[in-house]
């Protein structure tokens, strides 16, 4: 099963605000949380750029450690990108689709993803270290 809709961010600061909204009216329409974002690389890299330049945006970050489950965050000068975004009950993984113009987003939810998938190359996952926890829904 999959749904999908697609959404765009108007104003680059408020990147994280227009997710939630996002994910708020995917929830509102399937009445399920999407688990995957889609965009291409110009607007991931935008999101990474404001986590990095924006006051209080890396405080959020955090990395687990997949074997040890050990939390580390970044270091205050360390430059990071995201992989993940999460918020309430929604945790999104970042994956990249380059048909997808600058600034637009996908919300998907797949009941089975196939990440790489050899008949559409177009959506891999972005592979970094970070997950960005809004502590507002």
């Amino acid at each position: 099963m999959k749904f999908e809709r697609k959404y765009t961010i108007n104003q680059w600061v408020k990147w994280n605000k227009r997710l939630s909204e996002a994910i708020e009216d995917f929830y509102a329409s399937f009445s399920i949380h999407p688990i995957i974002l889609e965009a291409n690389l110009h607007t991931h890299s935008q999101i990474d750029f404001l986590v990095n330049v924006v006051p209080g945006e890396k405080q959020k970050l955090h990395h687990v450690n997949e074997l040890t489950n050990e939390v580390s965050y970044p270091k205050h000068n360390e430059k990071v990108g995201i992989n993940q975004f999460s918020t309430g009950n929604c945790s999104l993984e970042f994956a990249v689709d380059d048909q997808l113009e600058d600034k637009e987003f996908v919300l998907v939810y797949d009941s089975d993803p196939e990440w790489g998938d050899e008949e559409d190359d177009s959506l891999d996952p972005i592979i970094e270290d970070f997950e960005l926890v809004e502590s507002k829904y």
